[in-house]
């Protein structure tokens, strides 16, 4: 089993988290996960240095990606993996690139399917631009939009125009642009393929939640004041999990 209590205990964790604000949850019980030779330990107790999010997606795109189920143990392990990476220095970058290969390995070993897995490898990656460099993560947005651009709009244009040589092309160049990352070449393509998806849907969620908003809105313009009633159920709890 790929999680388990610890390194003598094949059990299946149950870690619990309690809650941080409204967004953050802190791990209280450790765990272990065993990917063939590969044994990462995450620690938890209390007080514990790990806060984590779960599955880092944003709200816009949780009908796509939810930050638990499947993917809620792998994202823990994530979490810490990039806290290591985050205090490690001048090696950060290559520790969060194993982490990052780590969690995609995780989602699988979850059940997770091979193409939400990628989705959720291409975003990792991206984050781990973002958080260790200044010019290239923007490089690699403008890569991901240009490719995009260029097969979902350029190539059906060039197509429907009759021009084959501008088509081909259009279908090549996204391939070719991703060669000047290098060992990062799967991220850069990957991300041409993710984004059509992601953006109508991020874009659409956006859309749709700012019509929601408008009777909140012109609540609060109004000076309505919300009310609050106790939870039906006795006291609220903090901490998740059995």
């Amino acid at each position: 089993m790929p999680f388990q209590v610890s390194v003598s205990d094949t059990n299946r964790p149950q870690p619990r988290l309690r809650v941080l604000g409204h967004k953050y949850f802190q791990l209280e019980d450790s765990f272990v996960y065993v990917h063939d030779d590969t044994v990462v330990e995450v620690p938890g107790c209390m007080p514990c240095t790990l806060r984590t999010d779960l599955a880092s997606v944003p709200a816009p795109l949780r009908g796509l990606l939810t930050p638990y189920g499947r993917q809620l143990l792998p994202a823990v392990l994530h979490d810490d993996l990039c806290r290591q990476a985050r205090e490690a220095g001048a090696d950060g970058m290559l520790l969060r690139r194993r982490a990052d290969e780590l969690f995609r390995l995780a989602l699988l070993d979850e059940g997770v399917g091979q193409f939400r897995s990628l989705m959720f490898w291409v975003g990792v990656e991206v984050g781990r631009y973002w958080d260790f460099t200044r010019i290239r993560r923007y490089v690699l947005i403008v890569q991901h939009v240009l490719g995009m651009l260029c097969w979902v709009v350029g190539v059906p244009w060039a197509v429907w125009s009759g021009n084959g040589a501008v088509a081909l092309g259009l279908l090549v160049l996204p391939i070719l642009s991703a060669l000047f990352w290098r060992r990062d070449f799967p991220v850069a393509v990957l991300g041409c393929l993710v984004l059509p998806l992601v953006a109508p849907t991020y874009l659409l969620t956006i859309a749709t939640a700012a019509v929601l908003w408008i009777p909140d809105g012109l609540a609060w313009m109004f000076g309505r004041r919300r009310t609050r009633t106790p939870p039906p159920l006795g006291p609220p709890t903090n901490v998740l999990g059995s």
